[in-house]
């Protein structure tokens, strides 16, 4: 065996290792633990840095699934690893194999990802006779009683076990509609954040970026196609004018909340560019986020710039303004 695939095939352990602390103690730690665990896409990530190969990704997942399986003997961990995680690392790793990388990857990957799962939950809620709507509800309650289980073996206080199944309960319950847009989000969330720190680690290893980011273009130059912009208006529209029901409002409903998310991100990109053309230091950005953060009304700016881009070319004006005040 040469040297290379004795390297890859030790990555390949540490990878499994890493993504199965990261989910365990994601879920067995609350709050801290929670969002450590969301990086357990991370591993996966950093083995595509490191690795050419089309398996060493599919095979981590398949190992973790399996692994999963032997030490709880119940499927249902099994399943919210592997929808939470490693299907999302097996679709974003085929776009980063293919040289996709970019914020507009993990757009793609997000939506891939999200249509997956959604049309799974269409074909039981199907094959089961009942509303996916329906179908979605009950599969949030178990995903919550997974975690619960977990929670349980953990030693959590049964008080406090009770209080979080009642209000899963009512979340689930609200969340049936809008399930595809969470879905998007946190999709989203999980992969961006999954990304972030595979290439910070990487960075710290190797002391450069991966050569999958050479032709990547930074975040402040992310550009959504500019005919999304009707396809939100005719969303809007058709929710606001027609106030539809069933099938046609969960999907203009959630069409608008994904178009609306997107066009958030947009918007942050365009504040991110004004921060690099006017060289405002770290602390003075960390307070306008933080500013976002704390009044979550704010984030309307954002979305504004993100849908009005597309008249206004905010980037051009930025531009302009720099060079006017550099004479």
């Amino acid at each position: 065996m040469d040297q290379e695939r004795v390297i890859g095939l030790r990555a390949l352990a540490l990878a499994v290792t890493l993504t199965l602390v990261l989910y365990l103690g994601g879920a067995m730690f609350p709050i801290v633990g929670a969002l450590v665990g969301m990086a357990a896409m991370a591993p996966g990530i950093y083995l595509r840095f490191e690795s050419t190969d089309w398996w060493p990704v599919t095979a981590m997942v398949g190992a973790v699934v399996v692994l999963l399986f032997l030490v709880f003997r119940t499927s249902s961990p099994v399943a919210v690893y592997f929808f939470e995680f490693g299907l999302s690392n097996l679709v974003f790793d085929e776009l980063l194999r293919r040289r996709r990388v970019g914020i507009d990857s993990l757009f793609a990957a997000s939506a891939i990802t999200t249509l997956l799962v959604v049309a799974l939950l269409i074909a039981v809620a199907a094959a089961r006779e009942i509303s996916p709507m329906l179908l979605t509800e009950q599969f949030l309650k178990a995903n919550v009683d997974a975690v619960v289980a977990l929670y349980e073996n953990a030693g959590v206080a049964p008080q406090q076990l009770q209080t979080l199944r009642q209000a899963a309960a009512g979340v689930a319950a609200w969340a049936g509609t809008v399930f595809p847009t969470l879905l998007f989000i946190a999709f989203f969330s999980i992969q961006s954040l999954g990304f972030g720190a595979a290439l910070f680690f990487y960075r710290r290893r190797r002391g450069r970026l991966p050569e999958l980011m050479d032709q990547a273009a930074p975040f402040s130059r992310l550009q959504l196609p500019a005919g999304l912009v009707w396809v939100l208006i005719v969303c809007l529209a058709g929710e606001l004018l027609l106030s539809p029901s069933g099938i046609l409002h969960m999907i203009l409903l959630n069409g608008a909340g994904i178009l609306l998310f997107a066009y958030l991100i947009q918007g942050l990109a365009i504040v991110q560019f004004a921060f690099e053309a006017f060289a405002v230091g770290r602390l003075q950005r960390f307070f306008v986020f933080f500013f976002f953060i704390a009044f979550q009304f704010l984030f309307v700016f954002p979305v504004l710039l993100g849908i009005f881009d597309i008249w206004f070319d905010f980037r051009k004006r930025i531009v302009r303004r720099q060079r006017a005040l550099g004479r």
